[in-house]
């Protein structure tokens, strides 16, 4: 019971998303067992717990599982404990309905953990989980739509002809908006990123291919220099990175990179802790995330 509610504390039924569902319920099960266990829970035979992945958030786990054999599912029927599915309405559900739900479970999440502390029974682990759960987390479909739109230059275009008027023998030109050709991502890869900060990176990027699918994401990995740049859609999904660098942090090599190498991107997303020298202001938009509060000369700083 306990293990079936935690599926429900932790959303996993509103979270999966595009991810394949099996490999999503054995990181699931992961995320869930070890809290249970440190809360004096007795795990079932058979029953799904690793200790390399105490503290780990679902998407962060189910990225470094292997992709899914045809056994998967024996393994969680293994575990003894029952899967879980998504949200009933989420098929047919708009984002607007999906925060709904969200914010629903949040109000009952809550009022539990009241209930629960009032009588002096909500550990420690517990309590840091319904913090987590009610710290706003980064809505890459609102900040990046709205920073790219407002940084988008739309005009109407030969190259993409008006479809509704082919068919009538007219070729008349589109309106087109550029903004989501091509992007670049660059992450920092120095020596003050953690090996977990680098898997959250790697998860924003992984959700702003599922999110606003463009036509390409130059991913550039970049200490005090560009040690690698990959072409991402979002049949590249799921990404598996191999990080290079951990040296000192600048931001100048890769506005340099993208100046030489990559003229048709059209706004950089830049995944850092800000420390670091930032050079000149380039002629593109730029969107700096960021795991420590700070501040930026040029461009639009957010924190992740």
């Amino acid at each position: 019971l306990a293990h079936e509610v935690m599926h429900v504390v932790l959303m996993h039924h509103i979270r999966r998303q595009e991810r394949h569902a099996e490999k999503w319920n054995v990181a699931a099960d992961y995320a869930i067992n070890n809290h249970l266990i440190a809360n004096g829970f007795i795990l079932p035979e058979g029953g799904l717990v690793d200790d390399q992945y105490a503290d780990m958030s679902t998407e962060h786990i189910y990225n470094l599982l292997p992709e899914p054999p045809q056994g998967f599912g024996v393994l969680l029927a293994s575990a003894d404990c029952g899967g879980v599915l998504d949200h009933p309405d989420l098929g047919q559900s708009s984002s607007e309905q999906v925060s709904a739900i969200e914010a629903q479970l949040t109000v009952v999440i809550n009022q539990a953990a009241e209930a629960a502390k009032a009588q002096g029974k909500l550990p420690a682990g517990l309590e840091s989980i319904i913090d987590d759960i009610n710290t706003p987390k980064v809505d890459w479909r609102a900040v990046l739509g709205r920073f790219l739109r407002a940084n988008s230059k739309s005009d109407f275009s030969w190259q993409r002809p008006n479809r509704r008027f082919i068919g009538n023998g007219l070729y008349l030109p589109s309106m087109y908006n550029p903004a989501l050709e091509q992007i670049a991502v660059a992450v920092d890869t120095s020596g003050s990123i953690s090996d977990e900060e680098l898997q959250q990176f790697t998860s924003e990027t992984s959700c702003i291919l599922r999110e606003l699918n463009p036509e390409v994401i130059h991913f550039i990995q970049c200490d005090a220099e560009v040690h690698a740049c990959d072409e991402y859609t979002r049949e590249s999904l799921p990404l598996e990175v191999n990080y290079k660098g951990r040296g000192g942090t600048a931001f100048e090599p890769v506005i340099d990179y993208i100046n030489e190498k990559l003229p048709n991107v059209s706004a950089l997303v830049y995944l850092t802790d800000l420390m670091g020298s930032f050079g000149n202001e380039p002629s593109y938009p730029v969107l700096w995330v960021t795991t420590e509060e700070g501040g930026a000369p040029y461009g639009e700083v957010i924190q992740m």
